[in-house]
């Protein structure tokens, strides 16, 4: 029984028993190969690191708070939603200019689902002049829409263990390309790069590197540190009444280097799809 099949009939609970069609699945193919994820054996290492990884990134974005109702009627009667939008008008703007909002939107308008659930992220303002924080929130956007709460959290995770097995590829990739590489710039193995006296001037090579045992175990060793792929700092528990609103929300560490102030939302389909609408393109994402 190869990996697929393996992966397929997984007894244990892990967050991911994942279809072949699944990004993550589809991921690894291309990564590795399907004749080194088919091979007899590789599942038994492998799907432990998937699933252990999956469930890291469940539990980091469990933490995110939140839904937070964003409908535009909830603006003036909540004061998170106050805070995060300086007007009424910055809630349609941030679903409709968002890059991943229009084709997920499209789907649930079409099944006729009657809310959406989606990350927010918001960035702090900065005075133009010194680059200094000020007052308010910009860059409002939305990203990894669904018909549940559930299922944007879900989407995250998907999000975020598809990134984390692309960075393997493209590592591999450019000594596959190049055919040889420093050996201070090849990490498979994923660890604190930290060149020894004996390392320098000598090369790694693509024959010898990329033979597929090495393969599959540079990617459980990169599935073994899903922290350095997305991490979610919870905010202030405090009593909301005593405290800044604001500050009960997450940051967002992730592959985009821009810091994410983070939240669930969710909001009437409807009022999102007139916000698409109203919107003549769409160009603010966040990179998990």
């Amino acid at each position: 029984m190869g990996f697929f099949s393996n992966l397929l009939h997984q007894s244990q609970s892990v967050a991911c028993v994942l279809p072949e069609t699944h990004p993550v699945i589809r991921q690894i193919s291309d990564a590795v190969g399907f004749d080194v994820v088919g091979a007899e054996g590789y599942s038994s290492s492998l799907v432990p690191a998937i699933n252990s990884a999956a469930e890291y990134f469940d539990a980091q974005i469990g933490t995110i708070p939140g839904p937070l109702d964003i409908s535009a009627a909830h603006y003036t009667h909540h004061p998170l939603v106050h805070a995060l939008f300086s007007a009424r008008q910055d809630i349609a703007h941030g679903i409709g200019r968002s890059v991943d909002v229009r084709q997920p939107l499209a789907f649930l308008a079409g099944a006729e689902q009657p809310e959406s659930f989606a990350l927010l992220g918001v960035r702090q303002q900065k005075d133009q002049a010194s680059d200094s924080p000020k007052q308010g929130f910009c860059e409002h956007t939305l990203r990894s829409l669904a018909a549940t709460e559930a299922g944007a959290r879900q989407g995250l995770r998907t999000a975020a263990l598809t990134r984390l097995v692309k960075r393997f590829s493209e590592h591999i990739d450019l000594l596959r390309k190049k055919g040889q590489l420093p050996r201070d710039a090849w990490n498979i193995e994923n660890r604190d790069l930290q060149s020894a006296e004996g390392d320098k001037g000598k090369l790694v090579l693509a024959s010898e590197e990329l033979q597929a045992d090495k393969l599959m175990r540079g990617l459980v060793a990169w599935l073994q540190r899903p922290t350095e792929q997305l991490q979610v700092r919870a905010g202030n528990k405090a009593d909301a009444a005593q405290a800044d609103p604001v500050e009960s929300m997450s940051q967002l560490l992730c592959h985009d280097r821009r810091r994410w102030t983070v939240c669930m939302v969710r909001f009437p389909t409807a009022e999102g799809v007139a916000a698409v609408q109203n919107e003549a393109r769409q160009y603010r994402y966040i990179r998990i």
